[in-house]
């Protein structure tokens, strides 16, 4: 009767670590990385008018003027965003530069081996994006 017993507790213990280890995977593969599928959708540049008018009681003109205010506000960001990631990659290319003058060309070479295996395990190796650029001075194309 006791081995039974302990079958049992062994056998249903190694149930629940294969089903915990499924859910695991499951978890990390489908809901943690989770990627939008199909066409990229447009961020609206103030989701949240619809509550905020609502809430507010805003006028159908109160409304479209915000929303005009918040689209003009969204193309002001773009243009700096992509501002940055231009002055980013400046940076980066002086930073390499003044790097490189102190280093041996032995040196240099080591470094960027190292630095080409650390950018291998940040990138995914299903990713086309941005970490799949193994040179990260060279500009992004725009659409």
């Amino acid at each position: 009767m006791i081995k039974k017993y302990k079958l049992g507790v062994a056998v249903t213990l190694i149930v629940v670590f294969g089903l915990g280890a499924a859910a695991g995977v499951f978890g990390e593969r489908y809901l943690m990385h989770k990627r939008p599928r199909g066409p990229a959708h447009e961020r609206t540049p103030f989701p949240l008018l619809e509550p905020v008018a609502k809430a507010l009681a805003l006028t159908a003109e109160q409304q479209d003027k915000l929303r005009e205010i918040f689209k003009r506000s969204d193309e002001r960001m773009k243009l700096l965003d992509g501002e940055i990631h231009v002055r980013l990659r400046e940076v980066r290319a002086q930073l390499k530069s003044e790097v490189d003058g102190v280093l041996t060309p032995e040196q240099r070479a080591k470094l960027e081996d190292m630095i080409q295996k650390e950018r291998a395990k940040r990138q995914p190796a299903h990713s086309g994006g941005e970490a799949a650029r193994t040179d990260r001075n060279t500009p992004r194309e725009t659409k």
